[in-house]
């Protein structure tokens, strides 16, 4: 796994077990606390999905449409 990414889970599991002591009533935050952590765990989700894309690609057009013999065909490779 990426490291960032297991960085950016780790920070999630933080704020999340943040969010249950808050919850719960056992931790005091204001309003303005509360809103610095959902806009930091959404921002961990952004970055977490923009790693994930920028790892596994989707596959191009017109690759995506071409059965896999087509492709084969096309780059001169032949079985």
């Amino acid at each position: 796994m990426n490291p960032r990414i297991s960085e950016l889970f780790d920070e999630l599991d933080f704020i999340t077990s943040i969010a249950n002591n808050i919850h719960a009533g056992s931790l005091f935050a204001s309003e303005s606390i509360r809103k610095k952590l959902l806009i930091k765990a959404i921002d961990n989700l952004r970055e977490i999905d923009f790693i994930r894309y920028s790892l596994n690609p989707q596959i191009p057009e017109p690759w995506a449409s071409m059965s896999a013999d087509e492709i084969i065909e096309g780059l001169g490779v032949y079985r």
